[in-house]
Order: structure tokens, then C-alpha cells, then sequence
């Protein structure tokens, strides 16, 4: 298996010292504090359409994404991440390639990273999916050590 490693394009690097200057308050001689939450950007399904209710198989635009599911309904919900083959499953089901149907509880967030997985699925329209934007990306690594790290052989 390649090593896979997560990578930065410098555009989203900020300088730290001008973030402290846009932290500062010399009115009130404290530091300005604003909570903000991830962006959370609906799944491209073509280059002119999206949609945040999967509840057909739906591949994701990358690998290593992280994912925002909010369901809005009363009931307990589940989402499937896997392969191209996954089908939706009641919570807490397994399937024969070991997807599991995760619980989604009733009008709450969850928060999941799809790793080398890049299709989810829905049990119902209520669990709202949303890619959260992260400006890193999984590459795989080149070159003559490559394979150096890269685990072969259980370690006895």
C-alpha cells in the first residue's frame, strides 16, 4: 500500500504575527475573540448541481474528507461510508464487507472523517450532509523512500 500523506497549498498559510494584529483591541486593550465553526459546503453531484441529502449512493469530489451529518428529524438516523458498493443500513448493522450503518442520533450533529472512503449513503432524506472545507488533501508520496515507513509486516 502507498504511503499517503496530507498536504497544504501555501495560498491558506496565514502569517501568526498578523493574526495577532487582527486580534487585538486597543480599545479595550484585550484580545477579540469570535467563535467560528467549520464551513460546511453541500456535495457536488455534477459540475452545475449539489445536494446534502444522499439517500442514493453519492461519491464524495475527493478522498480524506471530513463530513458534517445534522438530522433533523426525531428518530435516530444512520449514514454508510464506504466503497462504491455500499447500500443503506439500519444503525448499528453490519453488511457483508464490514460497513456499518453509523447512528446519527435524533436532531443532533455528527462529525465523521471518511478516510480512504469516498461514498456515503442515508437512511433518510432528514440526515443532512455537508463537506466541511478543509484546504489540505491526501497525496501520495513519490520518490526513491516511498515505501521506507510503510508498514509490510506485523511487527513480532
Amino acid at each position: 500500500m502507498p504511503k499517503i500523506n496530507r498536504a497544504i497549498d501555501n495560498a491558506f498559510v496565514q502569517d501568526p504575527l498578523q493574526i495577532e494584529v487582527a486580534q487585538n483591541n486597543p480599545a479595550s486593550g484585550g484580545k477579540k475573540t469570535l467563535p467560528v465553526g467549520p464551513r460546511l459546503l453541500p456535495i457536488p453531484t455534477s459540475s452545475t448541481s449539489w445536494t446534502t441529502t444522499p439517500t442514493a449512493r453519492t461519491a464524495l469530489p475527493a478522498l480524506g474528507l471530513n463530513i458534517a451529518v445534522y438530522n433533523n428529524a426525531g428518530a435516530v438516523g444512520s449514514i454508510v461510508i464506504g466503497g462504491s458498493t455500499i447500500t443503506t443500513l439500519a444503525p448499528g448493522v453490519l453488511d457483508a464487507s464490514g460497513n456499518v450503518g453509523i447512528p446519527c442520533p435524533a436532531n443532533s450533529w455528527t462529525y465523521l472523517s471518511m478516510s480512504y472512503n469516498q461514498y456515503v449513503i442515508t437512511s433518510a432524506s432528514t440526515l443532512l450532509v455537508f463537506i466541511m472545507e478543509d484546504p489540505t488533501r491526501l497525496v501520495q508520496e513519490t520518490g526513491p523512500y516511498a515505501q521506507q515507513n510503510v508498514q509490510t509486516q506485523p511487527i513480532s
